[in-house]
């Protein structure tokens, strides 16, 4: 079986998980399904920066395009949180570099889960 990939964003506002599974992990059951939420976020794109240190690029590049994402995450936790679920399952990225930005939206399908043997 698959492993799940679940992560949190750096300031874990939202009280919920994500995962990059369907479904959720073994022993757990989709209680209600909340439908799609979305996340959206924009950064600085480095790829136009003309520099003979790539080092920094490179660092500069990544680190932006973490908070990008963990900026995105929590935006798509904070809507699921609003919508009473405690997972977002099947969760996706997408990337757009546009200009001297990059743009990042994620989405997935906000859900409650409860242990198979909760009643």
């Amino acid at each position: 079986m698959a492993q799940p990939i679940v992560a949190m964003p750096a300031q874990q506002a939202p009280s919920v998980a994500f995962s990059t599974l369907q479904q959720p992990a073994e022993g757990y059951i989709i209680e209600r399904d909340l439908g799609i939420v979305f996340g959206t976020a924009a950064g600085v794109n480095y790829t136009n920066r003309i520099t003979f240190d790539t080092r920094k690029i490179l660092q500069d590049f990544t680190r932006n395009a973490e908070q990008v994402r963990n900026a995105a995450m929590q935006q798509m936790g904070q809507e699921a949180v609003s919508r009473g679920a405690n997972i977002v399952l099947g969760v996706r990225f997408d990337t757009d570099p546009s200009g001297n930005s990059s743009i990042v939206t994620c989405h997935g399908t906000a859900c409650v889960v409860k242990s198979r043997g909760t009643q």
